[in-house]
């Protein structure tokens, strides 16, 4: 096999990864969803206990909480997809990277994502005749200003949440879904469930209609790269923007 005939296999074999996701049926389903779910839940639970003996600030608990968290949706989806069932990676949307994609599409959408739901939250906010509390991820931010803290906080908000969020979200559940379903029901379902689990009901719908352009991202680009970069795009702003609030 010549060199150009490799080159030419190459890419069609490139272009069929891409292709696959998120339409084409991962081998997994919504049974190994949920018992992802549950471990990550007992997971966090469990090292919340334990670690209340360790950390004697709320801050780094919860912090380390967070990165716990993070570590185990990570590693049971991959798990599940390279482990379990001996798939690639592309299976979850890490397909050929586009610069263009993840700037254009990525870090512009996860501006205009912010923006929405900043407006959405101010609209529910006057419907209900009250301002929405912090949540205290936010509230912990601020009693901790220290340089050390920041860095933690961003490291987490601005990287790994995001990360591991659309892995599962995005990568392992929404593809499950879009296979059985066309595209309007499988985005209502998956953003749905992406609100619900943030156990926040005044942010359930800003939240779903987040989760549901961050599938149409994906939808649109074939890669989870792009929901990623928006993702994080949208909480790192979110946090500076509220840590210039309240700096004045």
């Amino acid at each position: 096999m010549g060199e150009q005939d490799l080159h030419g296999l190459t890419k069609i074999l490139d272009d069929f990864l891409d292709a696959g996701f998120p339409r084409r049926r991962p081998p997994w389903g919504i049974k190994d969803i949920l018992v992802v779910l549950i471990l990550v839940c007992v997971a966090n639970f469990t090292f919340t206990l334990i670690g209340a003996r360790f950390f004697n600030r709320e801050f780094f608990l919860f912090f380390a909480a967070g990165f716990v968290q993070a570590a185990c949706f990570i590693g049971l989806v991959f798990f599940y997809v390279s482990g379990k069932y001996h798939a690639s990676l592309a299976a979850v949307g890490f397909t050929r990277f586009s610069r263009r994609d993840v700037i254009y599409t990525g870090v512009l959408g996860g501006l205009g994502i912010l923006v929405v739901v900043m407006f959405l939250m101010s609209v529910i906010a006057s419907l209900v005749h009250k301002t929405p509390p912090p949540q205290p991820l936010t509230e912990l931010i601020v009693e901790n200003r220290s340089w050390q803290s920041l860095i933690i906080s961003f490291l987490l908000v601005g990287v790994l949440a995001p990360i591991s969020e659309e892995i599962y979200f995005r990568g392992f559940v929404y593809p499950a879904i879009r296979s059985r379903l066309e595209v309007l029901p499988a985005v209502l379902i998956s953003s749905s469930f992406f609100g619900a689990l943030h156990f926040d009901l005044l942010r359930f719908f800003p939240l779903a209609l987040a989760g549901a352009a961050l599938a149409m991202m994906c939808e649109r680009t074939g890669s989870l790269f792009t929901s990623i970069a928006a993702h994080s795009t949208w909480n790192i702003t979110m946090l500076i923007l509220f840590l210039a609030g309240k700096s004045f």
